[in-house]
């Protein structure tokens, strides 16, 4: 009863007996940049510079954990650069470069309320209840409670020394260098630390039946850990000038990344997932080091056909690794021992172990430790570019990449499926309160594992346009246009993305899709004016020293992840990775109705069997797409021979043109004996995908 008091009474209707409750609450910002820089020259073949930067912010979020505003949190941060380099000429063929560098990065967040009712856990902020799809602003009953991800605190240092030659050798431009840097990450991150209630429904909520607990077992709750490692790159590049028609770019880069450590918090893995017992304290992050093999060769060319410079031929070829950052490591570990997060399925209310008799079945997040490789992207360019008249460059290009070892997220003891009558695969079945319950998993000591692992990959192609024109002297145009697409099979990792996990961990090719952040087209209009006006005449200093730049952006929208709304498969991860069945016949194109209270029609899709896997794909269907124009006004003044003004004027979204968020994809809120209704809110969108209208002014003294 006192849960259902912090739900407010609807101000307005949204028609079929539904109600809708809106609010407004304020987001606060502050932040403080201080810029400091030295320059010195200390002879004709030395110099030195020193700068030091300091960025502080806080955001009050007074919606994170839940649509209303009833626990803000804030977030915090406070950054420092210092950087020093020496500049050294050796002759005049040779530079040194040499630079010392420290970087600490600070960020956390807070929540600031605590409400009675919510604290499952003694002496700990709020929890988190959610309920099924369908029936508020959000696409389902608002949340209870605070963001699941806090509190969270992560400090990093990086103590760094790095040289580069410039070395200059008849046709050759040489650049021969590297740097090595010391990491230290210390992170503090409870995941669910409140616990978290999932109810299938609010029927079920109402009759306190919940389906699921997550939440750290008593007893385990340390999750701060002090990671530490040192990575070194080391790097030579060639541009070479075989002709004066032809140059070639030659490079190698090799990144080194030690196995990381902890200093005083232990380490503990699953090393086994199908035959282990426990966790097993393991002396590093990963079983081998995954990073001895990211070599990384570069090859670039230019070439002028005609030898009349207003035409040339650009083409390229680079491997780049991505070392596996702490970002997306920490979290197989702050998840661990002595950190363990809990499942309990079907649990009760409000003691979700009071009922339990035999040992709980854990899950985990984060790397596999068994990490064998570091993901990486081999790129390739091909462009053609043109004077086709006076002061005017089109550029026609292709650009593709093909990313190998990306890190997805799979349940490693899923469910062992049941071969029903037409081969499908049956995960789970009907449970006696209507939760779709797993059937026995590969190793019983142990919940889902969900894990991230180095196995998904990606494709991407790209037809690439460029108009650029000067007019005049002072005025100057540019129009880009690109055509892409991007498919893969997963598009997101436990870092910081937190995507849902591959749905089918048996067959990852069912997640085949475009990818995540796929924009099929993409148009940018620019142009840059410089304003003639000069004059002795008085008041000239008003008039004089304009500039004036505006930006159109048009772009097609992002996928869209149809999903069911709650865990009809019985794989037993989360609700936001079941995916429904598409009725036969149905295309994209009937399927859209494009407006705001219904972007698609819900009644396309069917719910699948209870246990099954729908037959949709994944992110097959495309959101609203983004228009904006930017415009920004800048004036310089001379004040004295040393001592100028600078005045801008900066207008975001101009137009204050509305730029929707994605709809609410869960399509259906469960109903008895493993049905579903179709939920009100699919297909309506109540959020915005970028800000409003906004406006800022800054000086600037230049002397």
């Amino acid at each position: 009863q006192q849960l259902l008091t912090y739900y407010p009474i609807p101000n307005n209707s949204v028609g079929g007996g539904l109600g809708r409750y809106s609010v407004v609450a304020t987001q606060v910002g502050n932040e403080d940049y201080i810029l400091a820089r030295v320059d010195h020259m200390i002879s004709a073949t030395d110099s030195v510079f020193a700068r030091y930067i300091r960025d502080r912010a806080d955001f009050t979020d007074p919606f994170s954990g839940s649509n209303l505003p009833l626990w803000p949190e804030t977030h915090r941060t406070g950054n420092h650069y210092a950087t020093i380099e020496e500049r050294h000429i050796v002759s005049s063929a040779v530079v040194n470069l040499a630079r010392f560098s420290f970087v600490r990065t600070r960020e956390g967040s807070n929540l600031n309320d605590n409400l009675p009712g919510l604290s499952f856990y003694p002496n700990r902020k709020n929890g988190t209840i959610s309920v099924a799809a369908g029936t508020t602003i959000s696409g389902s009953v608002a949340p209870l409670g605070s963001s699941i991800f806090l509190p969270f605190q992560i400090v990093q240092n990086k103590f760094s020394g790095a040289d580069d030659v410039y070395w200059t050798h008849g046709l050759h431009n040489l650049r021969i260098g590297g740097y090595v840097e010391r990491v230290q990450s210390n992170v503090n991150a409870p995941g669910w630390f409140g616990g978290n209630w999932s109810f299938s429904s609010l029927e079920n909520f109402l009759r306190g039946n919940p389906s699921v607990f997550l939440g750290p077992l008593p007893g385990q709750e340390d999750a701060y850990r002090d990671f530490r490692e040192i990575d070194a790159v080391g790097y030579v590049q060639d541009e070479w000038r075989v002709r004066p028609k032809l140059t070639l770019n030659l490079g190698w880069r090799y990144n080194f990344v030690s196995n990381p450590v902890t200093v005083k918090h232990p380490l503990n893995a699953i090393t086994d997932f199908v035959k282990g017992t426990g966790f097993v304290q393991v002396p590093n992050v990963f079983k081998n080091n995954p990073s001895l093999r990211n070599f990384d060769p570069r090859f670039g060319f230019a070439y002028d056909p005609f030898n009349d410079h207003k035409t040339s031929i650009r083409g390229g070829f680079g491997v780049f690794h991505n070392p596996v950052q702490p970002r997306t490591y920490a979290s197989a570990y702050y998840f661990n021992p002595p950190y363990v997060l809990g499942t309990v399925i079907a649990p009760s209310f409000p003691s979700p172990f009071a009922s339990l008799t035999a040992p709980l079945p854990s899950q985990t997040n984060g790397v596999n430790y068994d990490t064998p490789s570091t993901p990486y992207l081999m790129q390739w360019n091909l462009n053609l570019q043109r004077q086709v008249m006076e002061a005017t460059i089109l550029t026609v290009g292709y650009v593709g990449s093909r990313g190998a070892h990306l890190f997805n997220q799979r349940d490693q003891n899923p469910p062992i499926p049941a071969i029903g009558p037409t081969g499908e695969r049956i995960y789970g079945t009907l449970g006696p309160t209507g939760v779709v319950v797993p059937n026995r998993r590969r190793n019983t000591a142990f919940g889902p594992l969900n894990s991230a692992e180095p196995t998904a990959n990606s494709i991407y192609n790209s037809l690439q346009a460029n108009l650029n024109r000067r007019f005049q002297r002072n005025v100057q145009a540019q129009v880009s246009y690109t055509w892409s697409h991007c498919t893969d099979n997963s598009s997101s990792t436990y870092g910081l993305e937190g995507g849902p996990p591959i749905l089918d961990p048996y067959d990852a090719a069912h997640d085949r899709g475009n990818c995540l952040f796929d924009r099929r087209h993409s148009l940018v209009i620019s142009s840059l004016v410089t304003l003639p006006f000069k004059g002795a005449f008085a008041g000239h200093q008003l008039i004089e020293g304009w500039q004036l730049t505006g930006i159109w952006n048009v772009r097609t929208g992002p996928p869209l992840n149809i999903l069911t709304g709650f865990d009809q498969s019985g794989l037993g991860l989360s609700t936001n990775h079941n995916r429904p069945s598409l009725k036969p016949g149905r295309t994209w194109d009937d399927i859209k109705i494009g407006k705001l209270n219904r972007w698609f029609d819900p009644t396309a899709f069917t719910l699948q069997p209870v246990g099954t896997i729908g037959n949709l794909g994944r992110n097959v269907f495309f959101g609203p797409g983004f228009s904006s124009i930017d415009f920004s006004a800048m004036k310089n003044t001379r004040l004295k021979e040393q001592l100028n003004l600078q005045f801008r004027a900066e207008f975001y979204n101009l137009l204050n043109h509305p730029n929707w968020g994605v709809p609410n994809v869960n399509v259906f809120t469960q109903a008895a004996n493993g049905g579903g209704n179709y939920s009100p809110a699919a297909g309506t969108i109540t959020s915005l995908a970028a800000p409003q209208r906004q406006i800022q002014f800054a000086l600037k003294m230049i002397f």
